[in-house]
């Protein structure tokens, strides 16, 4: 593994992960903010409670549902999550942040609104907006919906999102005041939510029939020509990812997650989830964090980072 000079001093006794071009850091647990009792989540069988059989023959061949075959969708795991702790810190970006209440609570708000606004289920809805915490809530409330989630750039240029958004078929584009001028011209309905209304609506969103492999997002891909090739992935898809980085860094309760801003947006969805499927908290790194590898260090330590989650793409 190649790391660049003044990272690999700072990284002298850290055990870090290399994954094509991103880095995942694992920095020694000290002064953890536990946010919720291990019994809560953690559930052992004791002694007295006979063993789970890995292979059941309880239910008849014939009485097979889907329900057995195919998981729950993604945002269900953030929705236990926040069920079980409310108060726990769920994302920081800059100086504001949100708890997994607050979150969850904000985005089944937007949801509804996305709803009432004509997004249906296993429609595309594009998120134009920069790393933010509304860009989190924007990304569970369209999946709350039942929507599938399309990340756009909003420092892209006006054709390529067009291009995009006509490639996916979205027809609801979900944004924030100041990147309104980057959706003059495109032919879809456009919704805008700043932080400051993100909980301004009481009602719950309809419950949507999506599963583990109903699309959750849509990534767009530039083909060389005027049409870019879009590929959707399931909630499967997702999961299995987010298992993945289980296995290379474990995360849970108690860690929280350093998200460098510079990664892809069309990464934008697994990578904010990961996290907030665990239990964990992430914290975004700000422009003038990213500039200082000292104010990097000083962040880590004040927000007692234990996972890195850094692209070194130049």
């Amino acid at each position: 593994m190649n790391v660049r000079p003044d990272v690999g001093q700072w990284l002298t006794e850290h055990r870090v992960v290399m994954d094509g071009d991103a880095l995942l850091c694992r920095v020694p647990h000290t002064a953890l903010d536990w946010t919720m009792l291990e019994e809560i989540i953690q559930h052992p069988i004791s002694n007295n409670e006979p063993a789970r059989d890995p292979y059941p023959q309880a239910v008849p061949v014939h009485a097979l549902t889907l329900d057995h075959l195919v998981p729950e969708p993604i945002h269900r795991r953030f929705e236990v999550r926040a069920q079980l702790n409310p108060g726990a810190r769920a994302v920081k970006f800059g100086e504001d942040e949100l708890t997994y209440g607050e979150l969850d609570s904000q985005a089944d708000s937007l949801a509804a609104i996305l709803q009432e606004e004509g997004l249906a289920p296993r429609e595309v809805c594009a998120v134009l907006m920069p790393v933010s915490l509304a860009m989190v809530r924007a990304i569970l409330a369209v999946l709350k919906a039942g929507g599938v989630c399309l990340m756009l750039d909003p420092l892209s240029e006006g054709p390529r999102l067009a291009a995009a958004l006509r490639a996916a078929g979205a027809k609801t584009v979900i944004t924030q005041r100041a990147e309104l001028p980057c959706c003059a011209g495109i032919a879809a309905h456009v919704v805008c939510c700043d932080d400051e209304t993100g909980a301004c609506h009481a009602n719950w969103p309809s419950d949507c029939a999506a599963d583990g492999v109903s699309p959750v997002c849509a990534v767009c891909r530039d083909a060389g020509g005027d049409a870019p090739t879009v590929v959707f992935q399931q909630h499967t898809d997702v999961l299995d990812r987010l298992e993945s980085m289980q296995a290379m860094a474990p995360i849970g309760q108690g860690d929280s997650l350093l998200q460098d801003a510079e990664h892809g947006f069309d990464e934008a969805v697994w990578q904010s989830l990961w996290p907030l499927t665990q239990g964990a908290r992430l914290v975004f790194l700000p422009q003038r964090e990213r500039m200082s590898l000292e104010s990097v260090r000083q962040l880590i330590e004040q927000e007692h980072i234990t996972v890195m989650h850094v692209n070194f793409r130049g």
